[in-house]
């Protein structure tokens, strides 16, 4: 379905379609390839443009890989099972420490974060908040294949992250898309065990402000639809809504 010229947030958030083929068009099949090597993705993956829409045979611990390295600000560890072998006297036979890296510009990592929070804000994860407190403000994305054979959600709050894949074994439809099965399996187990608030760490040149999402202009605290958004610096948009002030965000 066609939703016109909107903001890249609110397509993430809404997840259309359109929107995110048109961009991966313009970047490139293959430069979306080298982002997912980037956030963890080991495997070979085919350069077509469905890979746009998620046509990758990924597993809930690939996928979560991938999160790792966005909730860690662009820094990649790679997953395990195993911190260490010990014998029954106690003594260290393996241990297996941790390796990091930074793969992904910080800067990037921000803007997609705050992305991912509008997701539960305004979009398909929004129904989530029937089950976990809003206060822990948590980033994520729904995912529903073909036919509704699979559901998904990844996200992460402050403290915890976790992916969740509802499907049948023999492939045949689940009849649920991402928000109506993986969603309610994940905003359970976050309202269980997570206690901290997801806050995103801007970089030195990432500033914070206040836009109308509908006009792309910038706006103030407290104005109508105004939502709060990372901008790098020199990036910020140059028109204003006339409504409030953006003083105190303005690039420095």
């Amino acid at each position: 379905k066609e939703h016109g010229t909107i903001p890249l947030f609110s397509a993430l958030a809404h997840s259309y379609n359109l929107a995110t083929v048109h961009l991966g068009m313009d970047l490139g099949v293959a430069r979306t390839a080298q982002t997912l090597k980037k956030l963890g993705v080991n495997r070979h993956v085919d350069l077509v443009p469905s890979l746009l829409l998620g046509a990758a045979a990924l597993t809930p611990m690939e996928v979560a890989q991938m999160y790792q390295t966005l909730a860690s600000d662009g820094f990649l560890t790679p997953l395990r099972a195993i911190q260490a072998v010990i014998s029954p006297e106690g003594k260290t036979l393996q241990r297996y420490g941790i390796e990091v890296r930074q793969t992904v510009d910080a800067e990037a990592v921000c803007l997609l974060n705050a992305a991912l929070k509008e997701v539960f804000h305004q979009g398909t994860a929004r129904p989530a908040y029937s089950q976990m407190p809003q206060s822990l403000e948590p980033a994520g994305k729904t995912g529903t294949t073909n036919e509704l054979r699979d559901s998904w959600f990844a996200g992460f709050t402050g403290d915890y992250l976790g992916v969740v894949w509802v499907g049948r074994d023999d492939n045949q439809p689940a009849g649920l898309t991402g928000a109506q099965g993986a969603l309610k399996l994940w905003a359970g187990t976050m309202a269980a065990i997570s206690r901290e608030p997801l806050e995103i760490d801007l970089p030195d040149n990432v500033r914070m402000l206040w836009v109308d999402p509908v006009r792309g202009a910038r706006s103030g605290k407290g104005c109508p639809g105004a939502i709060e958004l990372p901008f790098v610096k020199g990036t910020r948009p140059e028109q204003s809504s006339g409504c409030g002030s953006d003083s105190e965000s303005t690039d420095e």
